[in-house]
């Protein structure tokens, strides 16, 4: 294969890397090598837009950790995921307003007794918890409380 008079050829070829860190050092010298090419404007342009990017970046982190306080992880039934999904659709709004404004009825109507958990706890397998707390309309952990049930008669 000739080459043409005048044909850029890199100095730093990359190679089949033996590991991570090797791809790693060979991309990071062929980039440093691919940015001494541009132009002084290009390379201005791109160290901006890289400090951009940083920027973004650390923002978005710096918000996502403001955010973690009011996070919470939590298992709900297919079926009331849909409801909820329906409703926000409905109303135009996002699935966590509504169930945040669920919650917030909810335990109001639970703090003036207007709601209560009689009939709904069972008794839990696992030491740290006295009770399981299972709605009726709940099939998905009925189905387990009752499986345990069986079991143990």
């Amino acid at each position: 294969m000739a080459q043409e008079k005048g044909e850029y050829r890199p100095a730093i070829r990359l190679i089949p890397p033996a590991d991570e860190q090797v791809v790693e050092i060979l991309s990071d010298g062929h980039q440093r090598f691919e940015e001494q090419r541009l132009s002084r404007a290009e390379r201005t342009r791109l160290i901006e837009m890289r400090r951009k990017e940083e920027e973004r970046k650390r923002k978005a982190k710096a918000k996502a950790e403001s955010q973690k306080a009011n996070r919470i992880l939590t298992y709900l039934p297919t079926s009331l995921i849909k409801r909820i999904k329906q409703i926000a659709e409905t109303e135009s709004v996002s699935m966590a307003q509504v169930i945040t404004f669920f919650l917030f009825e909810a335990a109001e109507r639970f703090e003036q007794g207007e709601i209560s958990f009689w009939g709904c706890k069972h008794p839990s397998a696992t030491p740290r918890y006295d009770w399981i707390l299972v709605h009726p309309q709940d099939e998905e952990r009925m189905e387990k409380v009752e499986s345990r049930k069986n079991k143990k008669s």
